[in-house]
């Protein structure tokens, strides 16, 4: 996980696991950039609540 001014980012796998019963979990690999005044984390395309997210791997770059 890298820390730069508040923001935390990361190269690997993100679980997600939708509030929505009928959804079932993802994951998705890539680079993420979580911003805390948002609470939201981003990557492909795409932003996803902290709550509903979980960091399965990082690559450790």
């Amino acid at each position: 996980m890298i820390k730069v001014e508040g923001y935390k980012a990361f190269e690997g796998v993100l679980r997600i696991t939708p509030k929505c019963v009928n959804v079932e979990p993802f994951e998705l690999e890539g680079q993420f950039l979580y911003k805390p005044d948002t609470g939201c984390w981003y990557g492909k395309g795409s932003s996803f609540p902290e709550e509903i997210c979980e960091v399965v791997e990082d690559a450790g770059y």
